[in-house]
């Protein structure tokens, strides 16, 4: 918990967060797409740096304590908050927020709530916020004790991760996540002039908040945003100098830029025509020139036999909410289902595009096994011409907590030992022999 003070300027910038947190929950999108309409918006009033930053840090913690705000909120109510309408359910959800994670001060946390209502609804979301007010403790106690994410994400993880998905949870509600960075050339360099930490890898963790877009180097292309783990399936394909390069589900683009930073000559498929978008934007800003097709991989037709496939599969990204806390609502059992059939497919006509002797690397960020050990344990079921090509703990620095009997990678959030907070992963590198 922080305490974050911001002096009152009307409530438009909670206005925001209501719309924000309107776009997640009831049409379903993206967060990131989300804040970002809304605070670009063409109607939106002016918002300074500070304004965003408070924006989006209380719809965030929205998102990332909601299972727990709504449990509180609903020992209020006669009916669960999820059945009242959208004005008081975000008026209460803000307040609550505000309370019990900004720590915001009671009066203005009760007052906001309230001014954000209307007329029809500011006595019900009155007299909620100062039930709590008035016996804070008790309410404090049953927002602490309440389950912390999604039942259904919850079952699994305990399931499947029984020693590690308490520290997952603790990761997922850090309401400051570590960005980190990729760094074209000069690492050193860039440490310097972005007061950056040096992490393993020659991964740039950012130390300093504010709009990355405001920091030196990104205008002229000098760095990238991506996760310290998602810079790791690059590293596990030991690229040379013109080597030829397949990357499949390559959008926004971090992975290709890697590679292209080490000399490589890629060839970049995405199907969505919004995320080609941005990842033709980030190779300009970058300075760099894949060809870039905007294609469906399992109907691309080729006669080409590629040495070196990266994979990165669309997934549940579970791995990923630390940063995302849209997914715990965005997806559930029945869309990880329909994913692992896609990633099935993907990976069996990404296979087909490999030549003998070549290596793919399978990735995704999800911390569901059925995406990883399970998808890899069925296809080498099935394909007698691939086996694992061992990922050893020296190829790659600080890894030795990841690397498994099966000699795949599976990238824990909390890290037992090594780099802490960072984005769950699966990484496997397959090799054709025959």
């Amino acid at each position: 918990m922080v305490r974050f003070m911001k002096k009152k300027s009307g409530n438009a910038t909670r206005k925001k967060v209501a719309l924000i947190l309107k776009d997640v929950l009831e049409d379903f999108v993206s967060f990131d797409e989300a804040f970002h309409k809304t605070t670009k918006s063409q109607k939106s009033i002016k918002l300074s740096k500070k304004d965003k930053g408070f924006i989006y840090l209380l719809s965030s913690s929205v998102l990332r304590y909601l299972t727990q705000i709504d449990a509180t909120i609903d020992c209020l109510l006669k009916e669960p908050i999820k059945k009242l309408p959208n004005n008081p359910k975000m008026a209460l959800r803000i307040g609550v927020a505000q309370m019990f994670i900004l720590e915001t001060p009671n009066h203005a946390a009760v007052n906001t709530a309230v001014d954000l209502a209307t007329l029809k609804w500011r006595a019900l979301v009155n007299a909620v916020m100062r039930n709590i007010l008035r016996e804070e403790e008790k309410y404090k106690k049953i927002f602490e004790d309440s389950p912390k994410i999604p039942k259904w994400l919850l079952d699994r993880w305990k399931k499947n991760w029984p020693n590690d998905y308490l520290n997952f949870i603790k990761c997922i509600q850090d309401i400051h996540p570590h960005i980190d960075i990729a760094v074209k050339n000069n690492v050193s360099k860039w440490q310097k002039e972005l007061n950056a930490e040096l992490m393993p890898n020659n991964v740039l963790r950012l130390s300093e908040s504010g709009l990355i877009s405001d920091k030196k180097g990104y205008d002229t292309g000098e760095w990238w945003v991506q996760d310290y783990s998602s810079q790791l399936p690059v590293k596990c394909l030991t690229i040379g100098q013109d080597d030829e390069i397949l990357d499949l589900c390559a959008a926004p683009g971090g992975k290709t830029a890697q590679m292209l930073a080490l000399g490589a000559k890629v060839h970049s498929i995405d199907l969505s025509d919004k995320r080609i978008i941005r990842f033709k934007e980030n190779m300009r800003r970058l300075k760099f020139n894949p060809v870039i097709d905007n294609a469906d991989i399992l109907t691309y037709k080729t006669e080409k036999k590629w040495q070196k496939i990266l994979l990165d599969v669309p997934c549940s990204s579970t791995g990923t909410i630390r940063k995302n806390p849209d997914i715990l609502y965005s997806k559930n059992e029945k869309s990880v289902s329909n994913l692992v059939n896609l990633q099935t497919r993907l990976l069996e006509k990404s296979w087909s595009l490999l030549g003998k002797n070549g290596h793919l690397i399978y990735c995704n960020c999800s911390l569901e096994v059925e995406e990883g050990e399970m998808q890899i344990i069925n296809f080498l079921k099935h394909h007698g011409d691939c086996q694992i090509d061992k990922i050893s703990s020296n190829l790659i620095e600080d890894i030795q907590d990841s690397v498994t009997e099966e000699g795949w990678l599976r990238i824990l959030p909390s890290g037992k030992k090594g780099v802490k907070n960072r984005d769950g992963f699966f990484i496997a590198r397959l090799k054709k022999i025959s």
